[in-house]
C-alpha cells in the first residue's frame, strides 16, 4: 500500500480486503485507489459482488463518487457523508447477504440516521460466513461499545442458498456520538449450547439426522446441549433447495463461539450428507472453544475496529489465535488511521505485568496458548454525521 502525491489519498495493490478498506476510507475520509485488480484472470477487473458493494455504499451516503476505468482493473473511491437510513437492496446472488451486511456493521454507529436495511440474496452458502453467525457472534461484540442496543437487530425474513438466492434479510441500528471504551478480558466457561437446523425445499429428515451427528460429536464436551428444526416452505424457503446447521456455545461471561456447516449446491462436487455436516459443525465449534478468547474467531475484526475507533481511553480484549484477518485488519487501521495496538501474550504476562484482576488465569492454562491480550488507546473518533433533534 502506497500513499499517493496527495498525503490524504492512499493507493493499494489488487483487491484483497476491498470491502475493509472501503469502510475505513468512510470512516477516515480518506479516498483510496485500487489498482490492478485481477489483471491476468480469466475475467479481469473488479466483480459482481464488489460493483454491489460499491453500490450499496452510495445509497447509504451522499457525496461519494466511485470511477472504475474501462477494463474494472482499477477503481477510484472517494467517500461521502454518512447518511443511513432506511434502504433496500439486492445483493445479487454471487456473494451471501453476510459479505455486504458485514460492511454495514463496521460503519453503522457513525451514520448520521439509524440504518433500517432489508437485504435481499443468498443467506446460506458453502463455506462463507452466514447471517446466523453474525447475528449470534457479531451483534454481543458490537453492543458492548455502545450504550443502547434496543434496536441493534438482525432478522431472517427468509432463508435462500446458492445459487438461487430469494432470502431476505432485516438490520437495523442505532448511531452514536462516540463509542466507549470496553474491557473484556475474561472468556468464562461454556455453559449451555443451542442450535439450529435448517431444512429448505428438502426432507426434514435430515435436520434430525444433522442434529443426531452433532450431539453424537459433542457428546461428554456437556450436558445441556439443545438444537431446534428451522424447517422453511413456499417464499419463506428461497429458490434453490438446502440444508446446514449452526451451533452456537454460551459462555458464563456472555462470549459465544459459533460452528456451522452448509450444503453444496447441485452440481459442485460430492455433495456432503447430513451426517458430514452435523459433524463439521460440531467440529468447528469445539476448535472454537478451544482457541478460547473473549470473541468468537469471526468476530475479532470488528472489536479492533471498534477498539481503535473509541474514545480516548484504553480498550483491552482478550483474543483467542489473533487470525490473519484480524492481523490485517490492524494493519490497515494502521494505515488509514496511523493507530497502533499492543500486543501481550497471555502466557507471557507475569504477576506484576498483570495488572487487571479481571484475568482468569484458567484461560492461560486451557485451550491454545496463543491468545493474546490486546491492548488500544482510542482516536477519539465523533460521529459529526449524527442528527441533533
Amino acid at each position: 500500500m502506497k500513499k499517493s502525491s496527495n498525503s490524504a489519498e492512499l493507493r493499494v495493490e489488487g483487491c484483497n480486503l476491498f470491502k475493509q478498506r472501503l469502510c475505513y476510507s468512510l470512516l477516515s475520509g480518506k479516498p483510496v485507489t485500487f489498482v490492478d485488480v485481477r489483471p491476468f484472470d480469466e475475467n479481469p477487473g473488479v466483480q459482481d459482488h464488489e460493483v454491489k458493494l460499491l453500490e450499496l455504499v452510495s445509497e447509504i451516503t451522499n457525496g461519494t463518487n466511485v470511477v472504475i476505468n474501462k477494463t474494472g482493473t482499477q477503481v477510484r473511491f472517494e467517500p461521502g457523508m454518512l447518511n443511513g437510513g432506511s434502504v433496500e437492496f439486492d445483493c445479487g446472488n454471487t456473494r451471501p447477504i453476510s459479505y455486504f451486511l458485514e460492511a454495514l456493521l463496521y460503519i453503522a454507529p457513525f451514520c448520521g440516521q439509524a440504518i433500517n436495511a432489508k437485504l435481499t440474496g443468498v443467506t446460506n452458502k458453502e463455506g462463507e460466513l452466514s447471517v446466523d453467525a453474525l447475528r449470534a457472534c457479531w451483534l454481543p461484540v458490537f453492543s458492548k461499545f455502545i450504550m443502547d442496543d434496543e434496536n441493534l437487530i438482525i432478522k431472517i425474513n427468509s432463508r435462500g442458498f446458492f445459487p438461487g438466492g430469494g432470502g431476505s434479510v432485516t438490520f437495523t441500528s442505532p448511531v452514536v456520538k462516540k463509542l466507549r471504551p470496553t474491557k473484556k478480558l475474561n472468556a468464562g466457561k461454556v455453559r449451555k449450547i443451542r442450535g439450529l437446523a435448517y431444512v429448505c425445499k428438502v426432507n426434514s429428515s435430515l435436520a434430525h439426522r444433522m442434529i443426531d451427528a452433532a450431539k453424537k460429536r459433542l457428546h461428554g464436551f456437556i450436558a445441556d446441549v439443545y438444537i431446534t428444526v428451522d424447517q422453511r416452505k413456499g417464499p419463506q424457503a428461497g429458490n434453490s433447495p438446502g440444508f446446514g446447521i449452526f451451533i452456537t456455545a454460551e459462555t458464563t461471561e456472555g462470549v459465544f463461539y459459533h460452528g456451522e456447516s452448509s450444503s453444496k449446491s447441485a452440481g459442485d462436487g460430492n455433495p456432503s450428507t447430513a451426517e458430514d455436516l452435523g459433524g463439521e459443525a460440531a467440529d468447528m465449534l469445539l476448535t472454537e472453544i478451544w482457541k478460547g478468547g473473549a470473541t468468537d474467531t469471526s468476530a475479532q475484526a470488528l472489536a479492533l475496529t471498534f477498539m481503535a475507533m473509541n474514545d480516548q481511553d484504553v480498550s483491552k480484549y482478550l483474543l483467542g489465535e489473533p487470525s490473519l484477518y484480524a492481523i490485517h485488519t490492524m494493519r490497515n487501521l494502521q494505515t488509514f488511521f496511523e493507530h497502533r495496538f499492543k500486543f501481550d501474550e497471555l502466557r507471557g504476562l507475569t504477576e506484576d505485568e498483570n495488572e487487571d484482576s479481571e484475568i482468569d488465569k484458567s484461560d492461560e492454562m486451557t485451550g491454545s496458548q496463543n491468545k493474546a491480550v490486546v491492548t488500544c488507546l482510542g482516536i477519539g473518533y465523533l460521529n459529526l454525521n449524527k442528527q441533533i433533534l
